[in-house]
């Protein structure tokens, strides 16, 4: 797949997601933080960690999506985002947490009302910031694809408007939309890293559904004009991209898919998030939620003279795997990781609830 030629997000989407994104009063680019102390600890030439911990003030890279989701939706109706009748639409979606906290930022930004649906296994805190952004908060029986059921069931209501970042069809184009959003964290890792002297060698990015990891890969593709290589990172509970992947096609995960890395505890990637992953993706990794505290833990405190850093069980998870692929020594071989290996890490969310606490 050409990236200028892709069938799920083009370069014109991309750019139009930039320059709208950058318009906004709010929008700043998050660090890309060069952690020395953590290459060392791993045996690494450089890592970057793309910090999405203060994005917005929401603390995840989630708003990103949600936000320029919505706004074209209400476009497509005809309607002036943030005008009076926009009250009359309620934004609907599936979440274990930060996609609805940042669909209630956006509802509020263009006046419409959120109802955001969760699964029976997201954790208090989660579900108390969504009521407390003022959305309508809906717990259902099950997981998040349980969730993503119900939300769907809801949106064929009148005035009522889906904003979904998972597709398992291929057909939404709001899905398109929130992943374009998320290319923007791609485009900015492309430009600091230009900056600072260059590309990465790979990316080892935690999917869920996958539409956060791949639109930084296409975002950074489009930018750069190279195609990444990206190792996709899962918790080995619900490793759904790594099923996919390794079939060549959509693959659901059965049972409860528990884990404390709960913004991964999905059970089938989107079709379209899919299907840019098998082409960038040279590998797959699953890790356990026992890694995935030892990890958060040393990188909270601060390691080897890096400044601690703020982050969460969903947010950790990438720079989880490339700890855990870094110090194995057949996945080191497997991945090519040596001493002069640059690598690139998102975390995709902070400890820190910002407003919504």
């Amino acid at each position: 797949m050409d990236c200028v030629d892709s069938p799920v997000v083009g370069p014109a989407e991309i750019r139009r997601a930039v320059t709208e994104i950058s318009s906004w009063p709010e929008y700043a680019p998050t660090p890309l933080v060069h952690s020395p102390g953590l290459a060392a600890e791993l045996g690494l030439g450089a890592v970057w960690i793309k910090d999405e911990s203060k994005r917005f003030g929401l603390g995840g890279v989630k708003v990103l999506g949600a936000p320029f989701g919505l706004k074209q939706q209400l476009l497509n109706l005809g309607l002036a985002p943030g005008a009076p009748e926009c009250r009359d639409y309620i934004a609907v979606a599936a979440t274990d947490g930060n996609h609805g906290l940042a669909l209630a930022w956006a509802a509020e930004r263009y006046n419409c009302r959120a109802r955001l649906y969760v699964g029976d296994a997201v954790d208090q805190l989660r579900m108390q910031r969504i009521r407390d952004s003022g959305a309508e908060l809906v717990q259902v029986r099950g997981g998040y694809d349980d969730a993503v059921i119900a939300a769907e069931v809801c949106a064929k209501a009148a005035k009522v408007i889906l904003i979904s970042d998972t597709d398992y069809h291929g057909n939404l184009a709001v899905t398109r939309d929130i992943m374009a959003g998320y290319a923007m964290m791609g485009v900015e890792c492309a430009r600091q890293l230009e900056a600072h002297g260059g590309a990465v060698d790979s990316m080892f990015l935690q999917c869920g559904v996958g539409g956060m990891a791949a639109g930084c890969a296409i975002g950074y593709w489009q930018e750069s004009g190279h195609k990444p290589t990206v190792y996709s990172v899962e918790p080995e509970a619900a490793a759904c991209v790594e099923a996919s992947l390794d079939r060549g096609a959509l693959t659901r995960l059965p049972g409860r898919l528990s884990t404390r890395m709960i913004g991964l505890s999905c059970g089938c990637p989107s079709l379209l998030a899919f299907e840019i992953l098998r082409e960038v993706c040279a590998g797959s990794i699953v890790i356990d939620d026992v890694t995935a505290q030892h990890v958060q833990e040393h990188l909270s405190g601060g390691l080897h003279g890096d400044a601690p850093l703020d982050t969460w069980d969903t947010g950790i998870s990438g720079i989880a795997g490339l700890w855990y692929a870094a110090r194995n020594t057949e996945l080191r071989a497997k991945f090519g990781l040596t001493a002069q290996s640059r690598v690139l890490v998102i975390n995709s969310e902070g400890a820190s609830p910002g407003k919504f606490l």
